[in-house]
């Protein structure tokens, strides 16, 4: 697990740009979100966890506002990121069900704090899907375990899309 801290201006335009991302999608998108948390703050949050990574990885977050919902919240190196953020310290990576037939290349979680978060791990499209648990119900979704992750730092290891050095 790696923490991340945010000062308060990256703190000021994750909430910015969360609200904005929420009051678009209000008006185009119909809404997949599997969580009861209030949707502001979901977005909010949604984008403090992608701008984590981002500056984990050294690269910039996704400042776009598009009419369409887009599943893929980052870059790096030619492929695609999902980021999963949570405010539950024990909480999995829950991922609709649409995913399955549009994965990104790897997800990531996060567990938010209220100045950062801690990056928990990893893991590619191909074993989240042979690993995780299809829960069936008005949001049909795949719940994975936070044991199941690779370790965040592992990702600098990376030899092929998806398997760590050690794998």
């Amino acid at each position: 697990m790696l923490n991340i801290k945010l000062n308060r201006h990256e703190l000021m335009l994750c909430d910015i740009f969360g609200t904005v991302r929420r009051k678009n999608a209000m008006q185009f998108n119909y809404d997949r979100q599997v969580s009861k948390q209030d949707k502001y703050d979901m977005d909010i949050d949604g984008f403090k966890g992608e701008y984590i990574v981002a500056k984990y990885l050294n690269i910039m977050p996704d400042f776009s506002i598009n009419e369409k919902k887009n599943p893929i919240d980052l870059y790096w190196n030619n492929n695609s990121i999902d980021v999963k953020s949570t405010r539950n310290p024990k909480g999995n990576i829950y991922i609709t069900e649409y995913h399955k037939k549009k994965p990104c290349d790897y997800y990531i979680q996060v567990i938010l704090h209220d100045d950062g978060g801690d990056i928990v791990g990893w893991i590619d499209a191909d074993n989240l899907f042979k690993k995780a648990t299809l829960i069936n119900g008005s949001h049909p979704s795949y719940m994975l375990k936070q044991k199941d992750l690779f370790p965040v730092n592992s990702l600098n290891d990376i030899k092929r899309v998806g398997y760590p050095s050690s794998a």
